[in-house]
Formats: structure tokens, C-alpha cells, sequence
């Protein structure tokens, strides 16, 4: 039986007590920050109310689609520069400078040329998807052992076949990876966007209410909500990160 590590716990547990021992004490104001009590009572009307539930089903939505079209965009751009000289000598470059602008300087373009609704919210999601998808897509093409592609010209395979026996399942592991890493970055992304766009249903919901109210029980409560999600996709990536590194070890003996 798996022994549970609970040393992880310790910080967290540590700063639960440090936060109900200084609102009890009323040593801070509690407008600045509020008792756990009033936290968990937000979050309770929140999840009464529904609002909680819509709010996160709502960013879910927005989430799931920037990532499929993102993921979808990249490991079609990686693998056909990764296949084709060519193109790669066209394309890469450029890519490889974009990369540096920092993906919150796309905002205001995107708002210029998308508008602040729901559009923009999933290319930009789409976007922080994009380069580590297609970046690892395009090295594990790139990089398929030759040995391998010996083999299937001694087997003369055809190029469809060499494609779909041969380079895509060298390459998978290689793009599952940017995956797991984008499937972490695409929440971050839903926030970012749910906060600098015009505010719609979604978790930043609660923050900016209790914001603009001056409440810092809804702040926290929100707060909580999007820590919570965005752990369950960590998770959730390490999870998929095991899952393919025990499928390479299995592929390879």
C-alpha cells in the first residue's frame, strides 16, 4: 500500500492557523483580510446560488476550446515544419522571434482586432497553448532516430505509411509532453483573459465583485475557487506526464 506524503501540507496548514488566529485576534483589519468563516460562508452562497457552479462550467468551456484549437494549430504547424525543410527554413524563424513577445502584449492587438468578447478570450488562450504544443511537436519530428527511418526504407514503406507507423508514434511522446505543459498554462491563460477582457461569467467573477464591493471574503472566496481548479489541471497533467513516461518505458524494452 502507497504510504500518503502529508509533508505538503504543513505550509498550508500552518498559514490556515496563522489566518484564523490574527482574524480572531481582529489584529488586521478584517476589510483587509477577511475571517476564514466569512470565506467559507461565500463560497457556500455562491454554491447555492449556482453561481459558483456556472461560473466554472463557464471557464471550463472557454478553456477546453482555446486548448483543443490551440493544441489542434500547433502540432499541425510542428509536424509539417518538422517534416518539410522547406518550410522550416521559411517559417521558423519568424515563430522563433515571436515566441519572445510576451503573450499579454498580444491583449490590446487582439482587442483591436477581435473586439473584448468572447473571441478574443479563446484566441488568446489558443495562444499561450500554441508554443510549447508546437515546439515540442516540431522536435519530436525533427528528431526521429534515423535507425528508424532506415528500417522502414528497408521495409519500403510508403510515405503515409512511414508517417503514421514510423515518425508520428516517434514523436508522440514528445507532444504529449507539450501537452501536459500547455494543459497547466491554459488555465493561467483563462484567468488572464477572463481579467483583462470585458468580464463575463467565470471565475474572475467573484474577484473583481468583491473588488469593485470592497469585499475581501468574496476576493478570497474567488480566489480559492481558481487555485482549486487550476490544481486539479496540475494534477491532472502530472498525472498524463506518468502515464506517457511509463508508456515510453514500456515502448522501449
Amino acid at each position: 500500500m502507497k504510504k500518503i506524503d502529508l509533508r505538503g501540507w504543513v505550509i498550508p496548514l500552518l498559514l490556515g492557523v496563522i489566518w484564523y488566529v490574527v482574524s480572531t485576534k481582529q489584529w488586521v483589519d478584517p476589510a483587509l483580510l477577511a475571517p476564514p468563516m466569512d470565506v467559507w460562508h461565500a463560497f457556500v452562497s455562491g454554491w447555492v446560488s449556482g453561481e459558483l457552479t456556472e461560473n466554472v462550467l463557464y471557464s471550463l468551456l472557454r478553456n477546453t476550446t482555446g486548448f483543443i484549437v490551440g493544441s489542434l494549430v500547433a502540432i499541425a504547424t510542428g509536424v509539417a515544419l518538422g517534416l518539410s525543410r522547406k518550410l522550416d527554413l521559411i517559417f521558423s524563424p519568424t515563430l522563433n522571434a515571436i515566441k519572445h513577445v510576451a503573450v499579454f502584449a498580444w491583449i490590446p492587438l487582439m482587442i483591436m482586432w477581435f473586439g473584448h468578447g468572447e473571441l478574443s478570450k479563446i484566441i488568446f488562450i489558443a495562444l499561450v497553448v500554441f508554443y510549447p504544443v508546437f515546439f515540442n511537436a516540431y522536435d519530436g519530428v525533427k528528431h526521429v532516430p534515423a535507425q528508424v527511418l532506415e528500417v522502414a526504407q528497408i521495409y519500403q514503406l510508403s510515405p503515409v505509411q512511414v508517417f503514421l507507423k514510423v515518425i508520428l508514434p516517434s514523436a508522440a511522446p514528445s507532444i504529449f509532453a507539450g501537452l501536459n505543459i500547455a494543459l497547466v498554462y491554459s488555465w493561467v491563460a483563462t484567468v488572464g483573459a477572463e481579467y483583462f477582457f470585458v468580464s463575463s461569467v467565470g471565475v474572475v467573477n467573484p474577484v473583481m465583485d468583491g473588488q469593485n464591493l470592497f469585499r475581501m471574503d468574496i476576493v478570497l472566496y474567488g480566489m480559492a475557487v481558481i487555485a482549486v481548479v487550476g490544481l486539479i489541471f496540475s494534477k491532472t497533467a502530472q498525472f498524463f506526464e506518468n502515464y506517457n513516461l511509463r508508456w515510453r518505458q514500456s515502448a522501449n524494452t
